[in-house]
């Protein structure tokens, strides 16, 4: 009985090192588009605009204005007014996002859309990123020249192992797309893509779950190491326990 319950004891011990490394690994898509937002019709005043597209167990969070910015029109576009520098004006920006469900995180790294500011919006702007609650952090910066549109794709360092993540579009600075300087009536617009492969204004990266993987080498020596102790200990139990029966005249 001393032996099965030992035995049993190092089977379950083993078993608990293999669940901790079949646990370890997650299975992960190829990069692909995770959000959109479709402004095709737009006035450019609405308050929101949700999102048009999400791929599996992703959710769009409704593009809006912070309370600073004021909501011109514009055409097919989310149009904005009344900006500043952001380190003196941090209620001035556009803000959208992603959520992902429960038992999966999103790795984030590009940003595709068109822009474009009247002669006195905003010339030098940012992306800042929070991810899962923390604080904001700049993660990609574009400019606009004059009252063109700017085509962006805005790549940048990954953001990983994402449940949650909200960002902001910024300007860095008071001078305006015509090297001026900024003014109230001064406008910035996003507006759907429209260099090559025109599409949706896009959040591109991927999803990934938790999987079983195959226990790393250090991990089947482990459980071989192990397997052998309980042997061992095995055989010698077993010659501990034989007792001999001497017969006397």
């Amino acid at each position: 009985m001393t032996i099965h319950k030992a035995f049993g004891r190092t089977k379950a011990a083993l078993l608990g090192v293999t669940a901790i490394g079949m646990l370890a690994l997650s299975g992960q898509a190829a990069a692909a588009t995770l959000v959109q937002y479709d402004f095709t019709g737009n006035a450019g005043n609405e308050v929101t605009e949700a999102a048009s597209f999400a791929a599996a167990n992703v959710a769009g969070v409704a593009f809006s204005r912070g309370g600073g910015l004021s909501a011109p029109s514009g055409a097919n576009a989310f149009s904005s007014a009344s900006w500043g520098a952001y380190a003196t004006n941090m209620t001035d920006y556009l803000t959208f996002g992603l959520t992902v469900a429960s038992g999966y995180t999103a790795s984030i790294d590009q940003l595709i859309f068109s822009s474009r500011s009247s002669n006195t919006g905003p010339g030098n702007l940012a992306v800042l990123a929070a991810v899962d609650g923390a604080a904001f952090r700049q993660i990609a910066t574009f400019g606009q020249n004059g009252d063109n549109v700017a085509n962006n794709v805005l790549s940048f360092a990954p953001l990983t192992g994402v449940s949650n993540v909200v960002f902001r579009i910024v300007a860095t600075s008071n001078t305006a797309a015509n090297g001026g300087t900024l003014a109230g009536g001064g406008t910035f617009r996003v507006q759907n893509y429209a260099g090559t492969n025109a599409s949706p204004f896009s959040i591109n990266g991927t999803v990934a779950t938790v999987t079983a993987a195959v226990p790393e080498p250090a991990t089947w020596a482990m459980m071989i190491a192990g397997m052998g102790a309980v042997g061992f200990a095995m055989r010698r139990r077993r010659k501990a326990s034989v007792t001999t029966t001497v017969r006397f005249a």
